[in-house]
């Protein structure tokens, strides 16, 4: 009896090894490969009053931090860069405090956004925004570009975070610039984006913007303790993404929320593209509304500049069939924007020259975010709407 529970106490605890010495080989390995470093969002995220907001209602990261995104399985790495956040936690070199400048010799500009804005796939300087800060204008004005932005942020967020500038800088007088994605429209209501924090729009009252808080709990903080503390986790579920792997078949039937058969369609789904179209203007018309209160003047419309993102697979591969759901909410945005005497950069134009031209691709392989083409492209387009030049 003696010998059979020594026999299983000594098979336990070489079990036990192998599992530890497994998991410390693993973690050795992603320290050496290496895994990506993290941008935790400060929470809690929480907001009284969405239109006079604080602090605890904009996305921001820890103030003044640096670390390398890393996304890839081996190096070299598609997306490894540098990235760094300013005084308010965003992914800018230039800080926040700066466009309280009242310095008419200054031009101020504020980009306002997504994951496009934040770009994380890109350092700091070599974004839209980022590359503004090389310019000047024609009559030699200095360019002073930030930005505020966020993954997952929409419409709504938008006007939150324009609403706490609005309160700490001189707006009136501060080009803007919004780039206009395919999520912005459906994510901007609840019923699309619930798994997201922030503001978000009502459907029964164009009025409200309500706004749903993030805390800091016991379960988060367990999932950042070993996010922060593992090198093994940030690597599988940051650098290869492995919660994708999910969604996809032979994996897809362990993830209840993604069917395998992507192509099984209900008599619901059909009618889905008409009523997201719907939910699309309406989403349209309440942003503009909120951000003509905002913008009231001729002159401040002139100043705030929407950049339309195009469908990039079809510029890629002519044979690929249109987003003719994105294509609709497009058109409809920009009818509505210029009407109302805003500026408008369609990018779908103007990557497609370039597609043609170079045959390059301005996102990543491994992710649709745009990269340093992309953003220069877009940051040449901002240069000509405002009459800027390469300082020198």
């Amino acid at each position: 009896m003696k010998k059979k529970r020594s026999l299983w106490i000594i098979k336990f605890i070489s079990i036990s090894l192998g599992i530890s010495g497994g998991f410390f080989l693993f973690e050795i390995f992603a320290r050496i490969i290496p895994s990506t470093d993290i941008f935790l969002l400060e929470l809690p995220l929480y907001c009284d009053n969405p239109k006079s907001p604080k602090y605890s209602c904009i996305f921001r990261r820890e103030k003044f931090i640096n670390g390398r995104f890393i996304r890839g399985k081996l190096p070299p790495f598609p997306i490894d860069v540098k990235k760094s956040t300013n005084d308010i936690g965003q992914f800018s070199n230039i800080n926040f405090k700066d466009l309280k400048n009242n310095d008419k010799s200054i031009l101020k500009i504020l980009s306002i956004g997504d994951s496009f804005v934040e770009a994380m796939q890109v350092s700091n300087e070599n974004t839209f925004h980022g590359l503004l800060n090389q310019s000047k204008t024609i009559d030699n004005k200095k360019v002073v570009s930030s930005a505020i932005g966020t993954a997952g942020n929409a419409f709504p967020q938008y006007l939150v975070h324009l609403y706490y500038a609005n309160e700490k800088i001189n707006l009136n007088s501060t080009l803007l610039i919004i780039p206009i994605i395919a999520n912005d429209f459906d994510e901007s209501f609840n019923k699309y984006n619930s798994k997201y924090a922030g503001a978000k729009f009502s459907i029964s009252n164009k009025e409200k913007i309500f706004y749903t808080s993030r805390i800091n709990n016991t379960k988060t903080r367990f999932k950042r303790f070993l996010v922060k503390n593992s090198y093994m986790t940030r690597y599988l579920l940051l650098n290869i993404k492995l919660t994708e792997y999910l969604t996809r078949s032979p994996f897809c039937f362990l993830n209840q929320t993604s069917p395998c058969d992507d192509n099984l369609i209900t008599e619901d789904e059909s009618n889905k593209e008409k009523y997201l179209l719907t939910d699309s203007i309406l989403a349209t018309d309440i942003f503009l509304n909120n951000l003509n209160e905002l913008r009231k003047t001729k002159l401040e419309r002139s100043k705030t500049i929407f950049v339309i993102d195009s469908d990039r697979k079809t510029i890629y591969d002519e044979n690929f069939p249109k987003n003719t759901l994105f294509e609709s909410q497009r058109n409809y945005f920009i009818s509505k924007a210029l009407n109302y005497g805003y500026k408008i950069i369609d990018m779908n134009e103007i990557l497609s020259k370039n597609y043609k031209e170079n045959r390059k691709r301005f996102d990543f392989i491994n992710d649709s975010h745009w990269n340093e083409l992309g953003h220069k492209l877009v940051f040449e387009e901002i240069s000509k709407k405002f009459n800027l030049k390469k300082q020198i």
